[in-house]
């Protein structure tokens, strides 16, 4: 299977959740280098910013059509259907929530606000920003903590993997999918993060499989073809073993 977006899978792994809208893409590199990320002017793209804030759902009544209707909208806010309805002509009477029930109608609209970003799938070049925003430096460096990034490139982290590996000794060479579960020591993690954070996605796998080859599987000639999904998590040598060894130094 072939990996749509290697910059996602590495986003995912070393920074966490995609930004999921305009808003959100447009907050990590500006407004003039949105634009030009996605060949438009930049008053298009503040268009754009103000058009999604319209369409998302802020009003119980929305919220309601959003989930789907009266049910849907009670399980999203973990009240009873009654209990919308009783919103619902409260809203349309123009009355103002208390404190707990507006707690609670927070709760519905927010997850009407995740189900309608889910549901939006941006075309032209409104997809265009968005895949140029994942690969882009400048998104990736705001978007991950200097902690977390000071934390794996010196401290050692945890990788689990799902990932095309090419093994090739001189004598046999061969490629297959494998699962990978392990972690690496010190700061072994510091020159493919730095690849990634600079946005340079071939240049992080590279540094992957030589740092594969050298601690993990020293003689293989260990590289990745591609990388199907991925997490780095703190280090933790209790979960897959810890590279390299430490009668190694």
């Amino acid at each position: 299977m072939s990996i749509r977006n290697q910059g996602e899978v590495f986003w995912k792994a070393w920074i966490g959740k995609l930004p999921a809208t305009i808003r959100e893409r447009v907050g990590l590199v500006g407004v003039d280098e949105a634009a030009r990320l996605a060949g438009v002017q930049p008053r298009t793209i503040k268009d754009w910013v103000r058009a999604e804030d319209k369409a998302m759902p802020k009003t119980v009544e929305q919220a309601i059509k959003e989930m789907g209707g009266v049910d849907a909208a009670a399980h999203a806010a973990g009240v009873k259907p009654r209990t919308i309805k009783g919103w619902l002509r409260n809203e349309r009477r123009g009355h103002t929530p208390g404190t707990r029930q507006a707690v609670h109608i927070g709760k519905l609209t927010d997850a009407a606000k995740q189900q309608h970003i889910a549901s939006q799938k941006p075309r032209g070049n409104q997809a265009k920003l968005a895949k140029a925003v994942v690969a882009s430096p400048k998104a990736r460096q705001q978007a991950m903590s200097s902690r977390r990034a000071a934390r794996m490139s010196s401290s050692g982290a945890h990788l689990q993997m799902n990932a095309k590996v090419i093994i090739d000794t001189g004598r046999r060479k061969d490629a297959r999918w494998r699962e990978i579960d392990m972690n690496f020591r010190d700061d072994i993690m510091a020159e493919p993060t730095q690849k990634f954070l600079n946005g340079d996605d071939a240049g992080a796998l590279s540094k992957l499989g030589d740092a594969f080859g050298e601690h993990y599987a020293p003689g293989t000639g260990w590289q990745f073809g591609e990388v199907r999904s991925m997490s780095i998590g703190e280090f933790n040598p209790g979960r897959g073993g810890a590279f390299p060894d430490p009668d190694q130094y």
